[in-house]
């Protein structure tokens, strides 16, 4: 069996329940969901493009913490609550996320949800990578 490790950096909020932010195995690292909010648990604010731009900062700290770095992520799934947000979502993701991984676009999944556990968060982004 691999090692595992399960990380809850002090670069994010620590988790307000029963997860780890990241769990490393072998080359592999999972990363819970990412949201648009520091590690004091604030909000950057209602835009999806800020919020976007803090989760993708948050899963950068996650995978720093057990050695590895966007470049590596291979899978995101992306939640978002407002289908009129894609409108502005989408085109920003095209043109940061190939500046933001580095390593090449990952595969992606992006599901409409209904809400995420805080009604101001607009987008939770979780991320797989592989050293």
């Amino acid at each position: 069996m691999e090692p595992r490790s399960f990380v809850n950096p002090g670069a994010l909020l620590d988790p307000p329940g029963p997860y780890s932010q990241v769990v490393a195995v072998g080359p592999l690292a999972f990363v819970s969901g990412q949201v648009g909010g520091g590690p004091d648990g604030e909000s950057v604010g209602p835009g999806i493009v800020a919020q976007t731009r803090q989760a993708v900062a948050n899963i950068g700290a996650a995978l720093d913490a057990v050695g590895l770095g966007l470049e590596h992520v291979v899978k995101l799934t992306i939640f978002v609550v407002d289908e009129k947000d894609l409108d502005e979502l989408v085109p920003y993701m095209d043109r940061a996320f190939p500046l933001a991984f580095p390593g090449g676009l990952p595969a992606n999944s992006l599901v409409l949800v209904r809400r995420l556990i805080d009604p101001g968060l607009r987008i939770e982004i979780e991320a797989v990578a592989h050293a």
